[in-house]
């Protein structure tokens, strides 16, 4: 079983795609921070340039980053390297490890599995007894795939706040980056499930998880049990 994301989609615009998440507010850490995560071992799934790895860094002994896409993955040791941060290019599906994390992470990379809830049980099937998987992945209510409006329009309703946030080289740019062809390309090819299939697939392999609302989508907390305990 392989991932059906194209790795040559982020390889085409990485080092775009990489000041493109510096620029976000956070870097898309935010809600991941907040859950106040700590321990020996950690695995960013999907981590694309290193960004939420380098900030478990800070909080565990060890933490590994993996994704397909090779140029992200080298952006990463380039610019995001610790002593205690170890980079890998490798489907998920072909991650195995007898150790176990104390927590697994993914940020929006699950929609573009294959399989869904294969993958939901892979991830499950690495975390350690008491860890934690945390989860955020795009949803849509309306639609699987977002019309190109739904991207282009909002860039252009906030350019103007953009600019007092960034300044205005940065604005642009990222304005540009939301018009752009390999990025719209991408996005479009995107099919993501509704708030409601995201809850209750999850909620399927993770029995009482949490879940909060990230408006454009829903993140998902859940906690192992403790080795030994019995699962009814």
């Amino acid at each position: 079983m392989t991932q059906k994301a194209d790795p040559q989609s982020f390889d085409r615009f990485a080092l775009d795609y990489d000041r493109f998440v510096s620029l976000l507010p956070g870097q898309n850490t935010g809600w991941l921070l907040g859950l106040g995560l700590k321990g020996h071992r950690a695995l960013d799934a999907g981590c694309g340039s290193g960004h939420a790895v380098e900030a478990l860094a800070d909080s565990f002994d060890e933490v590994v980053g993996l994704d397909l896409s090779a140029p992200l993955i080298e952006i990463a040791k380039a610019r995001r390297s610790r002593p205690n941060v170890r980079y890998v290019v490798k489907d998920l599906f072909d991650l195995e490890d007898q150790d176990g994390f104390d927590t697994v992470y993914s940020h929006t990379m699950l929609h573009h599995l294959g399989d869904y809830r294969a993958g939901l049980e892979h991830l499950k099937g690495l975390v350690r007894p008491g860890g934690t998987v945390a989860l955020i992945d795009n949803v849509c209510d309306l639609y699987p795939t977002p019309p190109r409006k739904a991207y282009t329009w909002p860039a252009l309703w906030s350019f103007p706040g953009e600019i007092r946030r960034v300044g205005l080289r940065d604005a642009w740019f990222q304005l540009r980056f939301w018009h752009s062809r390999p990025w719209l390309s991408h996005l479009l090819s995107d099919r993501y499930l509704s708030r409601k299939q995201f809850r209750e697939l999850c909620g399927s392999v993770f029995p009482g998880a949490r879940f909060d609302d990230l408006g454009f989508a829903l993140a998902m907390a859940w906690t192992a049990p403790p080795s030994g305990s019995q699962v009814h």
